[in-house]
């Protein structure tokens, strides 16, 4: 091994450790801000987990190679037990995230729960439009009110009625639409960003591990 070898691989195995030292202080931040005892609400550290971990890996990869370049022909230093175990525990976390993400893919109860409400709340506007005796009353309701000509026929409250809920139920109908988008767009994000990188990182880390002790 070369006199730069020599002085770039303890650079590289501390670059390393202090990378996944400040990946340790960062998910404590993330774990020391949630209200665990708060049953409300549904813990959101998967991302952060998921966001956080290849600095992890870069940190563990970056300190094996100072090891390899350092003691080449060991392969089973105390350093790469180390990073052998913290890599196995990291891929642990990873396949542990990979069910929290499934889970967090179906989205917030709360806007499900708002969800349903317009849903049905369209469904009643729906019924309410089919419904003439109703239709009628609301028709009688804008003459009274002044929104109608005074020698209004029954046919004129009639119409002006139907248009009216008819705009309504069209602009219920595109609030839910949107919102139902935004739901799906978000679904699918948390999808591909959570579970999808959660499972490659698990493979990596795993990969990683025994390359540290291989």
């Amino acid at each position: 091994m070369g006199a730069g070898d020599s002085r770039l691989a303890p650079l590289l195995r501390w670059l390393g450790l202090t990378m996944v030292v400040i990946l340790l202080l960062q998910l404590a931040a993330v774990l020391v801000g949630v209200d665990w005892s708060d049953d409300t609400t549904r813990p959101q550290v998967t991302g952060a987990l998921v966001a956080l971990a290849p600095l992890g890996f870069l940190g563990l990869l970056v300190a094996l190679m100072g090891a390899r370049l350092d003691n080449p022909p060991r392969r089973q230093t105390p350093l790469r037990w180390l990073i052998c175990a913290l890599s196995a525990l990291l891929a642990v976390g990873m396949l542990v995230a990979i069910p929290f993400s499934l889970d967090g893919a179906a989205g917030d109860p709360a806007q499900a729960e708002n969800l349903e409400q317009g849903r049905q709340a369209l469904k009643e506007a729906r019924q309410f439009r089919d419904d003439d005796q109703r239709v009628k009353a609301v028709g009688e309701q804008l003459a009274q009110a002044g929104q109608l000509a005074a020698d209004a026929s029954d046919e004129d409250k009639i119409k002006a009625a139907e248009t009216m809920i008819d705009e309504q139920i069209a602009q219920m109908d595109q609030q839910l639409k949107k919102f139902e988008g935004q739901q799906n767009r978000q679904s699918q994000q948390r999808l591909i960003g959570g579970t999808a990188s959660a499972a490659v990182l698990a493979v990596a880390f795993v990969m990683l591990a025994l390359t540290a002790v291989l």
